[in-house]
């Protein structure tokens, strides 16, 4: 038996169709080829899922630029979390009384009752702080790694990882992931800033000085607040300290005093961000094979 499907033609102006016959077998096929192809994207999840992660690490050390020395620095500090991690699995795992605690909750409570016995309840209170014992001596462990990474770490490093978000296509930017933009842009306003008219100024210095406070806002990270108001001055005054500067003094200072309002504009992070980040990315596991093999290529 066939069956009729329709397909349309696009071009020409004109739109049409024609008539193509395709037998009911193909379409079993194509019917059990999908279910296939959804199991195996179920089973590969967590594969997945592992890929996935060694891409946003990968693409984080490529723009980090790591040394030799960093590298081992980090890759050290990675395997002692992991050590700190699995003994405090195991000691959890031994301890038989926490999840023997917790089924006798859910006993009570998959009776539909809220009234939970007294012994019961004493039992999971005295676990829950010997959990919450454990997870204060990993997290003190955890960032005294944290900390060790971070003070190995260079100026534009550090404003590398702060700045980064995981991602599968890196987006491509000048310099190194992260950099703050370079101040080309702000030594073109400084250049017509110089050169303008005394009335021309004073009708538009607010606004421009209003225009980078914008644009300063928008990189910002969340919870960050600009001091909009000291700010302003500080750019006010640069762009009175340039107009009265000779042609010659302007030529030779606009990039440093460019670079130095951006600076200004684009403040270092936050740094509990760079403690999470470092914890998130650069003492995960995955992180342990692909420095290993980085240094071992380093070597050879």
């Amino acid at each position: 038996m066939k069956m009729e499907c329709r397909e349309r033609w696009w071009g020409r102006g004109h739109q049409g169709e024609k008539r193509i016959s395709i037998p009911r077998s193909l379409f079993v096929v194509i019917f059990f080829l999908t279910l296939i192809s959804n199991a195996l994207a179920q089973d590969d999840g967590p594969k997945l899922e592992r890929i996935k992660t060694q891409i946003h690490i990968l693409n984080l050390l490529n723009g980090l630029e790591l040394d030799s020395q960093q590298m081992q620095l980090i890759l050290a500090a990675a395997n002692e979390a992991q050590e700190v991690l699995l003994k405090t699995r195991e000691v959890l795992v031994q301890k038989g009384e926490i999840t023997q605690a917790y089924q006798e909750v859910l006993k009570v409570a998959q009776t539909g009752s809220l009234v939970i016995p007294q012994d019961a309840a004493s039992r999971v209170h005295k676990v829950n702080r010997e959990v919450d014992r454990l997870k204060k001596v990993d997290h003190e462990r955890m960032a005294s790694l944290t900390l060790r990474i971070k003070n190995s770490l260079k100026a534009y490093q550090i404003y590398a990882l702060n700045d980064y978000k995981a991602c599968i296509i890196p987006p491509l930017k000048k310099g190194r992931i992260g950099q703050s933009e370079d101040a080309e842009g702000f030594s073109k306003v400084l250049e017509r800033v110089h050169h303008m008219s005394p009335k021309q100024y004073e009708q538009r210095k607010e606004e421009i000085a209003k225009q980078a406070i914008d644009r300063a806002k928008t990189k910002e990270p969340p919870g960050y607040i600009l001091d909009q108001d000291g700010l302003k001055k500080q750019i006010l005054k640069a762009m009175d300290d340039v107009r009265a500067m000779p042609d010659v003094d302007f030529a030779l200072k606009k990039e440093d005093i460019a670079k130095s309002i951006q600076s200004q504009l684009l403040p270092q992070r936050l740094p509990v961000n760079i403690g999470v980040k470092i914890e998130r990315f650069l003492l995960h596991p995955e992180i342990i094979p692909i420095l290993e093999e980085r240094l071992k290529r380093g070597q050879s």
